[in-house]
């Protein structure tokens, strides 16, 4: 798989940034399999870490589908994080399934 690298300018962030935000408004919502259960989370935000790479914020929900929730809540924290790489890795596993 090819890594995604942000443009240094500031044309191409913004331009990356406007496309992840309309692909997360479009499908906000992931499930995600974690080592304390599977949880589904809700797209919150967009933001940048230490080297000026993508990280998009997903907040868990409380939907009583999900059984394991309460315990992803109490081990791991209400959010979870992704690289703009991996975000296009699960859209990718979802379209192919």
């Amino acid at each position: 798989m090819k890594r995604l690298y942000l443009k240094n300018n500031k044309d191409g962030i913004i331009k990356n940034r406007s496309f992840f935000s309309k692909l997360c408004g479009d499908s906000p919502f992931l499930v995600i399999s974690t080592p304390c259960g599977v949880g589904k989370y809700k797209f919150n935000k967009i933001g940048y870490n230490n080297n000026n790479e993508m990280i998009l914020e997903y907040v868990l929900t409380n939907d009583s589908t999900y059984k394991d929730s309460n315990n992803i809540l109490h081990s791991l924290g209400k959010y979870y994080y992704l690289s703009a790489t991996q975000l296009l890795y699960a859209f990718k596993f979802y379209a192919s399934s």
